[in-house]
């Protein structure tokens, strides 16, 4: 990974005297504090090798994408004001916003789209997603005009502006002295990985503005520390709670709570090119040992519904016709003696950094033991965590964005977000139809198709689809729902009075 720098811009205030018998006064800067999971590994390059919480919390105040998400789900333009395809799909033109700055004062052009896009396709530069977007060949992005981009693809694809709404395929340039800026909507002042970042906003902004002037996000080490800061009054939101704090927290008359469904939650995950899990019996039979109403009612405090094995709650499509699986010990047991897998033993690891990872994995080991499988559960931190992804045989993983990108990620091989080692046939045939055409009707059809695929065969076990809760202090306001999780990150229009 090459080492950029980045830009410290410091604020001087200017006092001003309005009459000499009054003195002079100055308006208290408003700043608004952040409570996440850190991760020492985090940088403040967008394009990282890893991905995690404190990192994501940092990027959507630094940098903006060509598209992104509404709070509903849709796909917006942002620094992206069209995107055009030919008859084809396999070119796209690309206009952009004008009258966009960049942190360094400069206008953001063409010639910044296509040193981000070409930086995030280098494989010498481990950008862990990059795969997403293999549609695109970095040797035929054409510069039109200042505002304008012309792609050619190595195949039509009909989802090009659902892809780049993904928030890790933000844009960024380089200033003149190497240091990397953004287009967001702070700039940054400080950073140490893992414990403290501090910004300030971004006066020339394109966009609607926060209505405060400062932001600071402090890495704590778990989910309850976050939690006592936020009691405490030391940070003003937490990205996430344990879900078994909520109904305490909604007791104190100083937190306020947003609820909104989401398409990010935690699911258990196993590496299906592995033993014993390449085994279908014994996939099967780690499936049938869950019961899925424990876990919303004690993993997740009953804020959740249940979820049957395949990743949804991410697409208006129909759902698939299938039967929801139930608990049946006995039936896995049998399944397990067939695969001579009687009394196993596994390891789950995870880094807990979202609410209800851990609780779910302890409950997944408790009702597994019923069916004689012995499952230790391990917690790990962050950095550790998340340098061996792909690595770990069994895992809590993260389901996350729309099922045309975010789910075919985490389920078409060499995907970096891959972490079962999924490679299915009858599935990637299905995906590829989807990413080639752009009928809706035809795009929900698969869609039910392969979530059947997944429910059959996928190593994802998922229990259930969980509220997205975000507490926060009564000084701050204007805060919304968002069905992609990011309420407690998102500070358009969000004010803070202390």
């Amino acid at each position: 990974m090459n080492s950029v720098n980045f830009r410290r811009v410091v604020a001087f205030g200017l006092l001003t005297a309005t009459t000499a018998l009054v003195g002079f006064s100055v308006a208290q800067a408003q700043e608004l504090v952040l409570g996440v999971i850190g991760n020492s590994k985090d940088m403040v390059q967008p394009y990282s090798p890893t991905d995690s919480v404190s990192a994501d919390s940092m990027y959507d105040q630094l940098y903006d994408g060509l598209t992104s998400h509404d709070s509903k789900g849709g796909v917006v333009m942002r620094l992206a004001e069209s995107m055009t395809p030919n008859a084809a799909m396999d070119v796209w033109t690309v206009k952009l916003r004008p009258n966009v700055k960049r942190h360094d004062g400069k206008p953001f052009t063409a010639d910044d789209v296509i040193a981000s896009i070409r930086y995030m396709l280098d494989k010498a530069n481990h950008f862990v997603v990059s795969s997403q977007i293999d549609f695109v060949d970095p040797a035929k992005i054409r510069k039109v005009d200042d505002l304008t981009v012309e792609f050619t693809l190595n195949r039509p694809f009909g989802l090009f502006a659902n892809a780049f709404a993904d928030d890790h395929f933000r844009m960024r340039a380089i200033a003149a002295d190497g240091s990397v800026v953004g287009t967001g909507p702070f700039t940054l002042d400080s950073f140490t990985p893992g414990q403290e970042t501090r910004m300030t906003r971004f006066e020339d902004y394109w966009g609607e503005k926060p209505g405060f002037d400062k932001l600071r996000i402090i890495g704590f080490r778990d989910q309850q520390a976050v939690t006592n800061a936020l009691r405490g009054g030391q940070i003003d939101i937490a990205y996430s709670v344990p879900y078994t704090d909520v109904p305490a927290l909604t007791k104190d008359p100083k937190l306020k709570t947003v609820m909104s469904g989401t398409t990010t939650y935690p699911m258990l995950a196993v590496r299906v090119d592995t033993e014993p899990f390449k085994d279908p019996r014994v996939l099967e039979a780690l499936k049938l040992v869950v019961d899925r109403q424990q876990i919303v009612d004690n993993a997740f405090s009953g804020y959740a519904t249940i979820a049957n094995d395949y990743l949804g709650n991410n697409t208006a499509c129909p759902v698939p016709s299938v039967a929801q699986r139930v608990q049946d010990i006995a039936k896995a047991k049998q399944l397990l003696a067939e695969a001579g897998k009687a009394n196993l033993r596994l390891e789950v690891v995870t880094d807990g950094a979202y609410s209800g990872m851990m609780e779910m994995a302890q409950l997944f080991a408790q009702q597994a033991a019923q069916a004689g499988i012995t499952v230790k559960v391990r917690r790990l931190d962050p950095a550790t965590f998340l340098n061996r992804w792909r690595e770990w045989p069994f895992l809590v993983s993260l389901a996350s964005g729309p099922y045309e990108t975010g789910t075919l990620a985490a389920l078409l091989p060499d995907q970096g977000e891959n972490a079962t080692h999924f490679d299915d046939a009858e599935y990637n045939d299905l995906a590829k139809r989807l990413e080639s055409t752009s009928d809706l009707a035809a795009q929900c059809k698969l869609v039910t198709q392969m979530q059947e695929v997944e429910y059959k065969r996928s190593g994802h076990i998922v229990p259930a689809y969980p509220e997205n809760i975000t507490v926060y202090r009564d000084t701050v306001s204007g805060l919304k729902p968002d069905f992609y999780g990011r309420t407690p990150i998102q500070y358009a229009g969000v004010t803070v009075k202390k």
